[in-house]
Order: C-alpha cells, then sequence, then structure tokens
C-alpha cells in the first residue's frame, strides 16, 4: 500500500484508463523515473524502462513485466 505516487516530469508519462485501474506507460528513453511514498513515509525511487507500464488500482502499484 502506498500514500503518494510522484511522476517525475510528468511528460515523461502517457496516461490511459483500463479496466484494472489507471495505467501509465514510460515514453521516455531510456527509462521514466518514480517516486512511490508508502504509507509508512519511506519512499523509494524507481526507473521504469521506456515502454513499460505501471498500473495503479486503489492503493497497489503494479509494474507490469520485470522490475528494474
Amino acid at each position: 500500500k502506498f500514500q503518494a505516487i510522484s511522476f517525475v516530469q510528468g511528460t515523461h508519462w502517457s496516461q490511459s484508463v483500463g479496466d484494472k485501474g489507471i495505467l501509465y506507460k514510460s515514453i521516455k528513453d531510456p527509462f521514466s523515473k518514480l517516486i512511490i511514498q508508502s504509507s509508512n513515509g519511506s519512499k523509494k525511487l524507481y526507473h521504469v524502462p521506456k515502454d513499460r507500464t505501471v498500473v495503479v488500482t486503489n492503493d497497489i502499484v503494479h509494474f507490469l513485466g520485470e522490475i528494474a
């Protein structure tokens, strides 16, 4: 579960809504950055490779494909 999700440089992401939640696709080469703050306050920076998709459903973030 997470509290906040930040897309570093939001222009590097394309957003769409699917049946599983909100889909964010990384459109920057070689990767886009994502910061997830969990409910205990810790923050993690993820580098999501280009063309990889992240799905946000309720309070859960799913990385489709391999996690970088």
